[in-house]
């Protein structure tokens, strides 16, 4: 056997040099595959294990404390405050690195341009609205961006580290929640939804009602079952799946219509990987007419007077819109479904926008049924958090709200599965 030196430069000032053993003389030939760097090529941050080790720590501790915030924050700009010097400044410095080292396409790959889109357009809207809030929606738009960048590189470099955190980060929020139903049922009776009532709950934790609840436990709740499933019947997989039954009960607690329309997602889901196809569909149809509120449907000519251009982004509350009118303003209620809501405010040139910043990404998933397995955890939120934002839906384009694991965390996942290392040349004949 004949072995062959090769020096691999892996960082500035840094090269690692690998052994390759050469085929004995008559063995067939195998293809040869090239590899070349540079400027325009993906250069990971220089990995080791304790680097690793520390990365998923704060990775843990970031998704645990957005998946919990609303449920352990009694002020919503304390939550904002600590995500922002928890995750995003952090994130901005890594996705910094990533982008001088080379790594433009984080940020700069064809997928993304539905999604820039429907963000330009949302902040030009601004133009024309009555309420503005400029400061606030700028913010969330690099909120976004960042969470997006961060998740792609984390997909490229660290897939394993980023979905053992989004594991890890939910099972937290999960003891949480079963705390918060422990204590809310010892005083209230059992028939009553969770939050329904006020209860002075054990540390005095807040109570962030039905609408805040269930969008901020769609991503977590399916995240432990895609996990479940992966991990088949293992202690590990047991644990996954009783975290995911404490947030599904805790979901039809506190809001029983959405909750049932979720379970059924989960059930399609589970027959999905179990290649009922027939049947998951089914379940989905099942889902779509649980989450659409037909009486809301029936008024919705409330939410189209300016149905080309939108009536422009206006600082969003969680229980009204804003019309501009010729005597003043005229205050709608919120429709709580988010097609809706972005036809009020930015019309259907950003409609159509928004369902390409999700239909674009999802069209181009690779089809092999072993890539859809191995990036289950990634995926498995998207279609129950866009049902959700149907029926619970409020918050398009703020800064970090419960909303976003509904919204810009399942959206993010799924372009962070598109990316990939444009490094590899044809092999050499």
């Amino acid at each position: 056997m004949i072995a062959a030196k090769c020096s691999i430069a892996v960082d500035a000032g840094s090269r690692a040099e690998y052994t390759f053993p050469l085929a004995d003389a008559g063995a067939p030939r195998r293809p040869v595959v090239a590899y070349r760097t540079g400027r325009n090529s993906m250069t990971a941050l220089r990995h080791n294990a304790q680097q690793g080790r520390w990365l998923r720590l704060w990775l843990t501790v970031s998704f645990a404390v957005m998946f919990t915030g609303p449920f352990l924050f009694h002020s919503r700009v304390a939550l904002l405050n600590v995500v922002d010097v928890l995750f995003f400044v952090p994130s901005l410095t890594l996705l910094t690195r990533a982008l001088v080292s080379g790594d433009r396409k984080l940020l700069l790959d064809p997928w993304l341009a539905p999604l820039y889109a429907f963000l330009g357009w949302t902040l030009l809207t601004m133009l024309w609205a009555e309420d503005v809030n400029a400061s606030r929606t700028v913010r969330a738009v690099v909120q976004v961006v960042i969470l997006v960048g961060m998740l792609r590189w984390l997909h490229l470099y660290y897939r394993n580290t980023l979905k053992l955190s989004l594991a890890n980060g939910a099972m937290t929020a999960m003891v949480v929640l079963a705390v918060i139903m422990v204590s809310y049922y010892t005083i209230q009776p059992l028939d009553s939804p969770l939050f329904s009532e006020p209860a002075s709950l054990i540390f005095n934790l807040p109570q962030p009602g039905p609408l805040i609840s269930t969008m901020g436990l769609v991503a977590p709740s399916f995240i432990l079952l895609a996990q479940a499933l992966d991990e088949g019947l293992t202690p590990k997989g047991a644990r996954r799946g009783a975290g995911a039954l404490v947030g599904f009960t805790f979901l039809v607690a506190v809001q029983a219509h959405t909750g049932v329309m979720l379970l059924v997602m989960a059930l399609g889901w589970v027959l999905l990987r179990y290649g009922q196809r027939l049947l998951a569909a089914l379940a989905g149809a099942v889902a779509l007419y649980l989450a659409l509120d037909f009486e809301v449907l029936r008024q919705a000519q409330l939410y189209f007077s300016h149905p080309i251009f939108g009536n422009g982004f206006s600082q969003e509350g969680g229980d009204s819109l804003l019309e501009g009118i010729p005597d003043g303003l005229r205050v709608l209620p919120h429709p709580n479904n988010i097609l809706l809501a972005v036809i009020h405010s930015t019309g259907l040139i950003g409609l159509v926008l928004f369902l390409a910043a999700w239909a674009v990404p999802a069209w181009n998933l690779p089809d092999s049924d072993q890539k859809h397995r191995e990036g289950a955890v990634f995926l498995v939120s998207l279609l129950p958090g866009l049902l959700t934002m149907l029926s619970a839906g409020a918050y398009l384009l703020v800064p970090f709200h419960p909303s976003w694991m509904c919204l810009w965390l399942p959206l993010g996942l799924m372009l962070a599965s598109l990316s990939a290392r444009d490094t590899r040349l044809p092999p050499l004949r």
